[in-house]
């Protein structure tokens, strides 16, 4: 099985695509997590992705595509895969469509969690993450305030510059207006399962896989 999965920050995606790689042995491919440890690289390209996230902006299609094909290509052809918001532009469904195509991994199902967009900035302004060890924590579910160390490392905690209120606003505008038609994309494909992620994590988890089965 492979398969794609969409969500506005927030949304509670990241949880839901770890438990559908649990139940079906999928490897998920993360391009959000992927480019914030390449940023931390010495590296041209390390370089280059610190630079354009630092500015808020969208990876180029071309590097984007270059390092999923790369992520792909180590994963064993007799597993299937979870695509975390790739293609996330309308100028990658073609060429990340092919690529799997090529490599025998045609997209299944396409996954979307829907959330109001209210909702979604008050769950990420309490994100927070360790500067050493860059686990990630909800503040008042983890943490119960910004000054407490790490509870795995010790290591201080603070919030990314993209979880700040300028920083969330310009990342849902940029999903609603950039990835939206991609979703819509395999809507019409008849691929899209769509549902509500202002609910409970095994409620949501359990609309997918009844979906999915």
């Amino acid at each position: 099985m492979n398969i794609i999965i969409f969500g506005p920050q927030g949304s509670g995606k990241g949880t839901q695509a770890d438990l559908l790689c649990e139940k079906y042995n999928l490897a998920h491919i993360e391009t959000g997590l992927i480019f914030r440890e390449i940023s931390r690289e010495e590296s041209d390209l390390g370089r280059n992705v610190k630079e354009i996230l630092d500015q808020k902006e969208m990876i180029p299609d071309d590097i984007t595509l270059e390092v999923l094909e790369d992520r792909l290509e180590k994963v064993s052809p007799e597993r299937g895969v979870l695509l975390d918001s790739a293609p996330r532009t309308s100028g990658q469904i073609v060429p990340v469509e092919k690529m799997l195509q090529e490599m025998n991994r045609p997209i299944d199902k396409a996954i979307y969690i829907t959330l109001p967009y209210d909702e979604s900035v008050r769950r990420i302004t309490k994100r927070y993450a360790c500067t050493v060890c860059y686990r990630h924590f909800v503040l008042g579910k983890h943490i119960h305030n910004t000054e407490e160390p790490c509870p795995t490392c010790g290591g201080p905690i603070m919030q990314r510059n993209d979880d700040t209120p300028d920083g969330i606003k310009k990342r849902l505008d940029t999903f609603y207006e950039i990835t939206i038609p991609v979703i819509e994309h395999y809507r019409h494909k008849g691929m899209l399962i769509e549902v509500d992620g202002n609910r409970g994590v095994e409620e949501v988890f359990g609309d997918i896989v009844s979906e999915l089965e």
